[in-house]
């Protein structure tokens, strides 16, 4: 019995070694790679083998599915896959929400993917310009005008997601207003004393104002105008009042779309004293020029280019230790993979975790001067006060010890990569650069940076309960040996939920410009920091008089930090 303690924990040692590995297997890293040369029948079948269409990965497989799909221009396909991923995610919301202290207490990866707020909003989003691109191919009008009736449906369903967030999450406007009360202020103030650097009002994900620009030009292909008209400028207006800002996208959005939103008041008539006011108060004298050229006698031309790939989650490894002394437990980070992935870990828990309180560091000061203050932000002690003894009577002091047990929390690294700007061409001419739209990597990193804290209490009460479970199993079995040996078996399996959609893009650019009627061949070119050409895509558009064409492409960039390669 005691030889095979020795071998359990043996093997627990062999896994904490191991741990940290990517959420997916090999069929999904390969897959992401032929996505990425553009190979999308393998990519396809690559991720057959990495995720099952109904194990706990279903959403994730059929989000996948959706996207390879759209790439492949199979919009059909694409669809039938993104509308299982629009059925599985409701049904998993509701699921979790029935039952959450339950689910907290399972290990992540051996749960049901349920999706975030972000991936529900880009269902609708794809197959939004899914019905967009099989409406421009149509050759039949009736078919035509039936495509752009499903993209309308999938907008209004974008439409009542985004407004049912605003409702639960609030505006930026109401967020505002918080911010200025004088008392909001002093607690944000004193809250930095404290060591909480964050400020979670504005890390959360209420809105999106690209989809509300995209469903405002799916409303006007559609020729429902006033549809239209609101979405324009409620895309105005949430750029201008804060996600610009909070995304760190281009400020000229918020022009392109308070120019749309004059645009088709004029357009519709009958809002010529609004149509006026919203050009004397909001478009700059630069939009004003522009807006005179997109007469009713010219065709228009919308660029979407996607940008290569969302970052991946990653998991840090954390040492929970305790303090009898100072009735209190400590949290520190254990450093793995590269070393730029360990220089990422300690600022991640320099920023989320680490004692950046005065106090603490006054008391790092006093037990060993600069280096304790050095200490002091890269770790995290908690004293536990009168809940000691709570803790006492559970055994989590005892289990938990000076040897520790592990815990382990998702985390991204920076995103990583050279591209520059992208400008457009239309017949040689410039046209015009791309603005930046949409940040959907720092839409997943602020997500993350937002559950942080909760994630991180999950995973502490789960590591604690199973290694004190697991501590005492071995006890029985092999005394003290024994007791170690489960514990490290325990902090063995202790995982992270890292899982994600992964072929969404990491950022959205859009650029607009009247062309007139005719053919026009398009030249796209993305610059590298340095000035040189990054990447190049070239299309031939037919454009008539009043009409508005969409060209989106995926652009791969070569420089970008990949972790599953």
């Amino acid at each position: 019995m005691l030889r095979r303690a020795v071998r359990m924990g043996l093997a627990g040692v062999a896994l904490i070694g191991v741990a940290g590995c990517a959420s997916y297997g090999e069929g999904v890293s390969q897959s992401l790679k032929h996505v990425e040369k553009g190979n999308y029948e393998k990519a396809e079948k690559s991720l057959e083998k990495g995720l099952e269409a109904k194990g706990d990965d279903k959403l994730l497989y059929h989000l996948e599915r959706g996207a390879i799909n759209h790439l492949a221009g199979k919009y059909e396909a694409s669809n039938r896959a993104l509308e299982k991923a629009h059925d599985l995610a409701d049904k998993l919301r509701s699921k979790q929400a029935e039952d959450y202290l339950a689910a907290a207490m399972v290990n992540p990866r051996q749960m049901e993917y349920m999706g975030n707020d972000i991936e529900r909003v880009y269902i609708n989003y794809y197959k939004g310009l899914n019905f967009l691109m099989l409406a421009q191919k149509a050759q039949d009008e009736d078919k035509r005008a039936e495509h752009l009736e499903s993209a309308g449906v999938e907008i209004r369903r974008l439409d009542n997601k985004l407004s049912a967030m605003e409702f639960n999450k609030g505006s930026y406007e109401q967020t505002k207003k918080e911010e200025e009360k004088t008392f909001a202020q002093l607690l944000d103030i004193f809250q930095k004393f404290q060591g909480n650097w964050l400020d979670e009002e504005w890390l959360v994900f209420r809105e999106d104002a690209y989809a509300r620009y995209l469903a405002g030009v799916l409303y006007e292909k559609s020729g429902d105008l006033d549809d239209a008209r609101i979405s324009y400028r409620k895309a105005a207006e949430l750029y201008e009042e804060g996600y610009s800002e909070q995304y760190h996208l281009d400020e000229n959005m918020a022009q392109q779309a308070w120019l749309d939103t004059v645009r088709i008041m004029r357009k519709a008539g009958g809002y010529e004293s609004e149509s006026q006011r919203l050009i004397d108060q909001k478009l700059s004298e630069a939009s004003r020029e522009r807006l005179d050229e997109f007469g009713p006698d010219k065709g228009q031309i919308v660029v979407i280019q996607h940008m290569g790939m969302v970052p991946q989650r990653k998991e840090l490894n954390l040492h929970l230790t305790a303090h009898p002394n100072q009735r209190a437990l400590r949290l520190e980070p254990v450093l793995s993979g590269t070393q730029q992935e360990k220089r990422d870990q300690a600022a991640w828990f320099f920023l989320l975790y680490g004692d950046k309180g005065v106090m603490d560091m006054l008391s790092g000061f006093a037990e060993g001067g600069l280096a304790g203050v050095g200490r002091t932000v890269t770790q995290k002690t908690v004293p536990l006060g009168p809940a000691w003894e709570l803790a006492e009577q559970l055994n989590i002091p005892q289990n938990i010890g000076g040897t520790g047990i592990r815990v382990t929390v998702p985390y991204y690294s920076p995103l990583r990569t050279n591209a520059n700007g992208t400008r457009v061409r239309v017949n040689g001419e410039a046209a015009g650069e791309l603005k930046q739209a949409e940040s959907i990597s720092q839409l997943v990193v602020q997500n993350q940076l937002l559950n942080a804290g909760p994630d991180l209490h999950a995973a502490l009460a789960r590591a604690t309960l199973k290694n004190v479970t697991a501590a005492q199993a071995g006890g029985m079995l092999g005394g003290g040996l024994g007791q170690l040996a489960g514990k490290a078996v325990a902090s063995g399996s202790s995982a992270a939920e890292t899982r994600s959609w992964l072929t969404l893009p990491y950022g959205i650019r859009v650029a607009r410009f009247p062309v007139e009627p005719g053919k026009h061949n398009l030249k796209l070119v993305t610059q590298s920091r340095q000035g040189t050409n990054l990447a190049s895509h070239r299309k031939a558009m037919s454009v008539e008089a009043g009409q508005t064409k969409v060209w989106v492409t995926r652009t791969i960039d070569p420089t970008q930090e990949r972790p599953y390669n």
